[in-house]
């Protein structure tokens, strides 16, 4: 893991991936914390990082498209596949090189507290809670784009992959106020997602008895809770949606609330992401 680790970090770097990720967060946040708080005179960093999630949409893109898809494209992901190193430490050791990365700006942006606090009174305890937040929350991201990487040999369908995945994290909110809250919508809502359960199950194992078996089953309990207590489904889609949305949970820090539920939400995402990464290395070590 630790040699894999140098060398994706030192890659990060000598190219211009790195520096420009880098200097694009801090510049971004910088701005932000100028007119936020130097100029309007808020005197809370949280305010700053809220208004700021939106860097993921382009950062977590480009920095993970080519974490895994270079390997494929320069055949040294066989080198990795054949050599004695674990599977684990393999995606660890990359999935660490891509959040130190991130970690990099957000360590010089974590001075702004720091510059505040020079000039007036502010809580560097929930200024720090939520960098803390604003950080896992990117690791979480990073996850999910290090996950659509091993998927596709494309750096551009990679990118494209993980923009949307966390455009509609993203949106995730607004999308659940647009859904009706009626048993027989949430019913449908569930039924596809079964089916994209299924289809997931059917691609990691390559068999169809699994996947069937898995669809037939939470179909046939949704059905059953549908006709029998249809009540238990009013409303159940929409606040998976809301409990799922990752950007959303960031709210709470906003408000002053440090919310423990999301910071093991966000942790839970990342190591999910990474085990899925980590069975799709393993499936294609032993094909």
């Amino acid at each position: 893991m630790k040699a894999v680790y140098k060398k994706d970090l030192k890659s990060a770097f000598t190219g211009m991936i790195g520096w420009v990720l880098c200097a694009f967060v801090v510049v971004v946040v910088g701005l932000y914390f100028t007119a936020i708080c130097l100029q309007s005179g808020y005197a809370d960093f949280s305010l700053v990082l809220y208004n700021t999630t939106f860097i993921f949409l382009v950062v977590v893109p480009l920095l993970t498209m080519r974490s895994i898809v270079e390997e494929r494209r320069q055949k040294t992901d066989q080198l990795l596949l054949t050599s004695r190193a674990s599977i684990a430490g393999i995606v660890w050791g990359k999935y660490l090189a891509l959040v130190t990365v991130y970690a990099i700006p957000l360590a010089i942006v974590g001075i702004c507290p720091l510059v505040m606090r020079a000039y007036g009174s502010v809580s560097l305890a929930r200024s720090y809670a939520a960098l803390l937040a604003f950080f896992l929350m990117g690791a979480a991201a990073i996850a999910i784009g290090l996950f659509m990487s091993s998927l596709t040999e494309n750096q551009i369908i990679a990118a494209v992959c993980t923009f949307g995945s966390l455009l509609f994290l993203y949106l995730m909110p607004s999308i659940a106020g647009l859904i009706s809250g009626s048993a027989a919508a949430s019913l449908a809502a569930f039924t596809v997602l079964a089916a994209l359960l299924a289809l997931f199950l059917h691609w990691m194992t390559k068999s169809l008895v699994l996947p069937s078996a898995v669809f037939c089953v939470l179909e046939g309990g949704l059905t059953a809770v549908y006709f029998l207590k249809p009540a238990w489904l009013e409303g159940l889609f929409p606040k998976l949606l809301n409990s799922l949305a990752l950007f959303g949970r960031f709210d709470n820090f906003v408000n002053g609330l440090f919310d423990i539920s999301s910071l093991v939400y966000f942790v839970s995402v990342a190591l999910l992401f990474v085990f899925f990464t980590c069975q799709g290395f393993e499936k294609r070590r032993w094909s």
